[in-house]
């Protein structure tokens, strides 16, 4: 059953990716759906970091649906994709290092019975980038899609060591996918920024 859920998980997740790439909101019921089965497999793989960031993915993505749809007085939409500033940037990376370590400190208390420093490492580093990484998404910053490559990169070997081969496909084309999300939201940024 749970192979199953996995299958299904893995398509809406990659479909949810590609419908982000194209900048299409239709990325936020797919993605919500991935979201909602990762949650539980991730929950009974003990990966509870990944479990606790496909919870933080299903707020986000009820956020950024609503986010997407806002429109200004004039009917044009009020986020466009964009840079963010070189001290938005450095708050990233601070942030970034802060939720390593709060992420780290939570989960080493819970995953008592099985703690392996380097697993939970890990895992707190790929929390930490993905809650980023989803916030710049809801707020179409191009920067978004470095944090996914970087965080899937490491998701990997992470889903490798739990035996979900499946996954670790998904991650590959969800890296594809970000590296041509990158390009094609920083040609729409830089159109945005000659406006």
């Amino acid at each position: 059953m749970d192979f199953i859920i996995e299958i299904i998980a893995v398509f809406s997740g990659i479909i949810s990716v590609w419908f982000a790439k194209k900048e299409n909101i239709l990325l936020y019921p797919v993605g919500t759906l991935s979201v909602s089965l990762w949650i539980y497999l991730c929950w009974v793989g003990e990966i509870y970091g990944q479990a606790v960031i496909n919870l933080f993915f299903l707020v986000m993505n009820i956020y950024g649906w609503y986010n997407w749809s806002r429109k200004d007085n004039s009917d044009m939409k009020k986020v466009q994709i964009k840079f963010s500033s070189i001290k938005e940037n450095i708050l990233y990376i601070i942030v970034a290092a802060f939720l390593t370590i709060l992420l780290y400190w939570c989960l080493s208390n819970i995953e008592i019975l099985n703690f392996d420093w380097k697993f939970v490492l890990i895992e707190s580093f790929i929390t930490a980038l993905n809650f980023i990484a989803m916030w710049l998404m809801a707020w179409k910053r191009v920067e978004n899609w470095v944090l996914w490559i970087v965080g899937d990169i490491f998701c990997i070997p992470l889903f490798v060591f739990k035996e979900y081969y499946l996954s670790v496909a998904q991650f590959s084309i969800f890296i594809i996918i970000a590296f041509m999300g990158y390009f094609e939201w920083k040609k729409k940024a830089l159109k945005n920024q000659e406006k």
